[in-house]
């Protein structure tokens, strides 16, 4: 599979109708992260890799959870609600947190926002590395990052590797058990806003055939 071709398919996953199995659909403070994927140069046909990383102990919101890389919207971002918006705040706080150009990313397109329990609207941008995972180099920002890695693709569709908990949240002031997407990926545990985000990646992708 090609470059072309690859960022072809993942232009139509963004366009497909998939929901989240899970998302109250409740108003936050705007935010928007990047689910980035790339390619080594060895890479077989169809093998990919998404940048996951792991919030600092030391922030006050998210600390030490695995995330995508990605923040608050700032004015300087643009009017929220516009599409080139989210992709200007992903591209940023991607740049700041890990040391990824902004011009070493091809952005792709949205999957739709979803509501976290603390209180956000995230819109999750998916963006394509422009070369080889070999030739970029990760700086990340210790004061918000503590740990990163690149996840296959295939490590995440293995069987046993997802699955689902339940989770007490409030949501409009009531209490309610919800069902909540985990991944254990080796030594790391990924759950919460950022696994519903892989899990509907991984559903789109799949959908592809």
């Amino acid at each position: 599979m090609t470059d072309e071709i690859f960022e072809s398919r993942l232009r139509e996953l963004v366009k497909l109708e998939y929901p989240y199995s899970f998302r109250p659909l409740t108003d936050g403070t705007p935010a928007s992260v990047l689910l980035l994927v790339g390619r080594r140069n060895d890479s077989r046909p169809g093998d990919f890799e998404i940048l996951v990383t792991r919030r600092s102990e030391s922030l006050q919101k998210h600390r030490g959870q695995y995330a995508l890389p990605g923040g608050m919207h700032d004015a300087l971002d643009g009017e929220i609600g516009r599409p080139e918006t989210w992709v200007r705040t992903a591209l940023r706080e991607t740049e700041e947190e890990v040391g990824i150009l902004q011009s070493e990313v091809r952005p792709i397109g949205p999957l739709p926002a979803l509501w976290t329990p603390s209180g956000f609207q995230v819109t999750p941008i998916v963006g394509a590395l422009r070369k080889p995972i070999e030739s970029v180099s990760i700086h990340p920002n210790a004061a918000e990052i503590d740990l990163w890695f690149w996840c296959k693709m295939s490590q995440l569709q293995t069987p046993g590797v997802h699955h689902i908990e339940e989770r007490t949240m409030v949501i409009d002031g009531h209490e309610r058990t919800v069902p909540m997407d985990v991944f254990l990926v080796g030594s790391h545990r990924i759950w919460g806003a950022t696994a519903a985000i892989l899990k509907n990646f991984i559903g789109r992708w799949e959908k592809l055939g």
